[in-house]
């Protein structure tokens, strides 16, 4: 890394329109450029042409005699997922618009993706000291400076058993407005424990608010956050063998006997997935019950084992997997969040099978 370089204030530069998180993006990324010597920014603007419909600035920057047209993104977030899908559209917009360069501003962007922005010719500015660009005549690359923004404890917390309720609940339906209040009434969870969920989503860019109402800003970065925390806490499977022709008949017993002894159930993993599309063959079943009973692993015949087992148990114990669970061909299976989380876990295949779900359920 090289020394950093002396940030001057930029004065009258931001469009009157700009507000909140991209404001502040938007101003640290001109106090970058106008640090760069000879580089000067002849004017910010915010308007949208029909074929650029939808970019957060234009920028007019002149080095030396030549002036460039710079399209730039304001993203909350800097992560790979994020960066691909922008650095993509960014590069389609140069190759149909008079724009002469891209940037994206981020408040972090990592080397990877710094290298996913180079490999697509697209240029970033993070609010961390790292930044590419690549004007003719001009180029600077800096690569490696720490994220200034990470709040790992804060992150985790989001994803405890009883703030996950919150974000089960956001997620399920990802374009709606929520007070305060009405989260509260339909999760169960107290007021005050929601104020403070809302809160660390708005510090970490996952979602606004507005008065006393909030949304989520970036679903799918809130769900690959999950995911990762969800993937380390793994959940724990007490492993069994069970005697069975095939997965089908597997499920149709296991059912019968957890409806015989009033136990509640719900299955997941491959297995579930399996009577909503063909994600993933099973070999083994997985199955979330609030109790396990003597009398129903009699039934069907379960013997416990070590590692390994064709049956795959879990005990819920806060009722979170069960939340948004449906019959399909009149057998319970967890909801698309529960199901692609579960997946994931599963490492290898299981997160394929997971993406492929949520490319055709979730959609974000």
């Amino acid at each position: 890394m090289g020394e950093t370089q002396r940030i001057l204030k930029p004065k009258g530069l931001l469009p009157s329109s700009t507000r909140g998180a991209e404001r502040d993006l938007l101003r640290g990324a001109l106090a970058v450029l106008q640090a760069i010597p000879n580089l000067e920014i002849k004017q910010v603007s915010t308007e949208s042409r029909e074929a650029d419909r939808g970019l957060d600035f234009n920028l007019l920057l002149s080095f030396g005699q030549k002036k460039f047209k710079v399209a730039a993104e304001a993203k909350a977030s800097g992560e790979p997922s994020v960066l691909r899908r922008s650095a993509a559209w960014l590069k389609n917009l140069l190759a149909s618009t008079k724009y002469d360069y891209a940037v994206i501003i981020a408040p972090y962007i990592s080397t990877e993706g710094a290298s996913i922005c180079r490999d697509l010719g697209v240029g970033f500015i993070d609010l961390s000291g790292n930044c590419l660009l690549s004007l003719d005549g001009l180029h600077i690359e800096r690569t490696g400076y720490p994220n200034k923004f990470k709040k790992p404890r804060e992150v985790q917390s989001l994803f405890s058993p009883k703030s996950s309720r919150v974000i089960r609940c956001l997620l399920s339906d990802p374009k709606r407005v929520w007070t305060l209040k009405g989260l509260a009434t339909e999760t169960g969870v107290s007021i005050g424990l929601i104020h403070r969920i809302a809160t660390a989503l708005e510090n970490n860019f996952f979602a606004k608010k507005e008065l006393r109402a909030f949304k989520l800003e970036d679903p799918a970065r809130l769900l690959e956050a999950w995911r990762e925390e969800y993937y380390r806490r793994a959940p724990r499977w007490a492993r069994y063998v069970i005697k069975a022709a095939s997965i089908k008949e597997s499920l149709t017993r296991l059912k019968t006997a957890a409806l015989h002894h009033g136990v509640r159930y719900a299955f997941t993993g491959p297995s579930g997935a399996s009577l909503i599309s063909s994600y993933l063959a099973p070999t083994g079943v997985h199955l979330y019950v609030d109790i396990l009973k003597e009398e129903f692993l009699e039934e069907v015949k379960a013997n416990q084992v070590s590692s390994e087992g064709n049956l795959l148990i879990g005990v819920v114990e806060q009722e979170n997997e069960f939340i948004g669970s449906r019959q399909v061909k009149g057998i319970y299976v967890v909801s698309d969040l529960q199901l692609y989380l579960d997946l994931w876990a599963i490492g290898g295949r299981g997160q394929e099978a997971a993406e492929e779900l949520r490319r055709e359920r979730l959609k974000f």
